[in-house]
């Protein structure tokens, strides 16, 4: 079996990070080595064996869901139900920051600091932000044209369903296409109940596993 890719980065808790796809435990114990020799505070594996055995945690991990856009509800700029006192709207990008994105998934598995800022996106890739009391408490990016959404991100005093779901409706809206794909890391199963609510559904998961190489 060859030995797995490894990716190295900091999570967004400020800790180093050995991460990479493992087919087995072979592959797991060479990624834990990798870790090793990198010095890496944890090892993140995405895996569909069992490597409890090995001393991993299972975590929440990446999730693919797709689905048919529904007709238009919300706008971007508009408040998604009157009971709710947050507001959804473009961001600019002088109003996003490495440390906006790193704290709207501080401690979700799977999630990482920016390496660079600004990132490499894809043209017209367009980013919104959940505002409560002119504070952004939350993002997510979509691609328009192809559908792409990644999952939104909301800063942990602000993990609230009706919020999660507000910032996925707007994305919603924004695609120009007939379905739409989200991907996630880390999203817990009441994060998936909302996704369904909107009518998406699962199309591929791969489990999630984590060892603490340091404290």
């Amino acid at each position: 079996m060859a030995s797995p890719t490894v990716v190295f980065g900091v999570n967004t808790e400020g800790r180093t990070v050995a991460e990479g796809s493992i087919a087995d435990a072979d592959q797991a114990e060479a990624l834990l080595a990798a870790g090793r020799r990198a010095g890496s505070d944890l090892v993140w594996a995405h895996s569909a064996a069992d490597l409890s055995a090995l001393g991993f945690t299972r975590q929440w991990g990446y999730r693919r869901l797709e689905g048919r856009v529904r007709a238009a509800g919300e706008e971007v700029n508009g408040r998604p139900r009157q009971d709710f006192d947050h507001e959804v709207v473009p961001l600019a990008a002088e109003e996003e920051s490495a440390d906006l994105w790193a704290e709207a998934f501080r401690g979700q598995w799977g999630h990482k600091t920016p390496q660079q800022w600004p990132p490499d996106l894809p043209p017209g890739t367009a980013s919104i932000g959940l505002r409560k009391a002119g504070m952004t408490i939350g993002v997510c990016r979509i691609e328009p044209a192809s559908g792409l959404i990644d999952a939104p991100g909301l800063v942990p005093a602000h993990r609230e369903a009706a919020a999660y779901q507000a910032l996925l409706e707007a994305a919603l809206a924004a695609a120009r296409t007939p379905s739409v794909t989200v991907e996630s890391w880390g999203d817990s199963p009441a994060r998936v109940t909302v996704c369904e609510g909107l009518g998406l559904t699962t199309a591929k998961y791969v489990p999630g596993w984590q060892f603490t190489l340091h404290t």
